[in-house]
């Protein structure tokens, strides 16, 4: 369950998180992981009773985006299967867990929006504004250039909205291009 349970050599994430459960943990634990290569949430519940299946609600706290959690299960006949994925509702989702199972939930990261910069026309002071339109919880990083093939880091911005204004400094000496990226 922690390598290879899709077939396609997907894993358990690689960075821990928290996870806890208000259950007697020799009857069920859990645990959670960001995985880094691609951003994805993934929680492993296990249900150690031998006779007694488990009803689990999980909620997800500081992650953004997702839907739903796809949901694979091993179970007392040694086969990791896949299960219709769970919608997620208020950040939470339920699942009866059957005895002596291993159940992995995985939350995709959210696709991050493009960024998108809307400029002003240039200000009397000699500044460049603009609206820096995105994902609010998303960070984005403002870079400028003068050639267009060497970009420099102005700052980054995590949105708290879905815009936000940006006054930067202009220069008449040389011409400067701005541009936001994603940042994970």
């Amino acid at each position: 369950m922690y390598r290879n349970y899709d077939g396609n050599k997907s894993t358990f994430g690689d960075t821990s998180l928290s996870a806890a459960t208000a259950a007697n943990p020799d009857n069920l634990s859990a645990f959670a992981a960001l995985r880094t290569a691609d951003g994805a949430l993934t929680t492993m519940v296990i249900n150690k009773q031998a006779s007694a299946a488990a009803t689990v609600t999980v909620t997800v706290t500081n992650f953004p985006g997702s839907d739903a959690a796809q949901f694979w299960q091993l179970t007392a006949s040694n086969v990791i299967t896949r299960l219709p994925d769970l919608p997620l509702a208020s950040h939470t989702f339920t699942s009866t867990l059957p005895p002596q199972s291993i159940s992995l939930f995985v939350l995709p990261a959210p696709t991050p929006v493009r960024p998108i910069l809307r400029p002003e026309p240039l200000g009397a002071a000699n500044t460049f504004d603009c609206w820096l339109d995105g994902q609010a919880g998303q960070s984005y990083v403002i870079s400028w250039s003068g050639d267009l093939r060497t970009w420099f880091p102005l700052q980054t911005n995590t949105l708290a909205g879905t815009s936000l204004h940006l006054i930067m400094p202009a220069t008449n000496a040389a011409a400067r291009f701005f541009r936001a990226q994603w940042t994970p």
